[in-house]
């Protein structure tokens, strides 16, 4: 009897799951509001595991501190996994939803090397960063494209997970798969 209960409830909380995927997947890509923040979309899948390693390649060449900056971060996925291997780079993750913000928090705390805010990413100073890591959607790429140019003060190299960053020299695109809505990473260089 209690496997069956488990079974009928680790099965529903999984639909339910399931369901509050594709409801933030249609709000995202219906309402114009969201649109104009990074979606409510962490980094999974290939993608996330091939930007993990390109990052890390990266990373492992640099002789000084690099800042690593994941504008619309979300919950911190990949500050956290990214922040684990590397603990002598620093990393500033920018979430615009308070709740999100939260979450990203209290997963982080325990790292010294991360560094939080919650705010609009377009208030940063991207120049601030050697490497920026995202994973926004394509409304918000070609402002974000324009944030890059103008705030550039030195060398980047930007990973973007599935949407391409107009008006930026691609330096290479690594393709994922076939995935409906995800799929290939950008990488820039300035």
């Amino acid at each position: 009897m209690f496997g069956f209960c488990f079974f009928v409830i680790s099965n529903l909380l999984i639909i339910l799951a399931m369901m509050w995927f594709c409801f933030i997947v249609a709000r995202v890509l219906i309402s114009n509001e969201y649109r104009k923040y990074p979606p409510f979309i962490p980094s999974f899948g290939k993608e996330k595991h091939v930007i993990v390693n390109e990052v890390s390649k990266f990373l492992k060449t640099s002789k000084k501190q690099l800042t690593i900056l994941d504008p619309g971060c979300g919950t911190g996925t990949l500050l956290l996994k990214l922040a684990k291997k590397f603990p002598n780079h620093k990393f500033v993750g920018i979430e615009w939803s308070t709740f999100f913000g939260i979450v990203c928090k209290i997963r982080c705390y325990r790292f010294k090397n991360i560094e939080f805010l919650c705010d609009d990413m377009f208030r940063y100073d991207f120049g601030q960063a050697d490497v920026v890591v995202c994973f926004l959607m394509e409304p918000l790429m070609k402002k974000f494209g324009e944030k890059i140019l103008a705030d550039n003060k030195k060398e980047q190299i930007i990973f973007s997970n599935t949407f391409e960053i107009p008006n930026l020299p691609l330096v290479k695109e690594i393709k994922t798969g076939k995935g409906i809505l995800f799929k290939n990473i950008y990488i820039y260089k300035l």
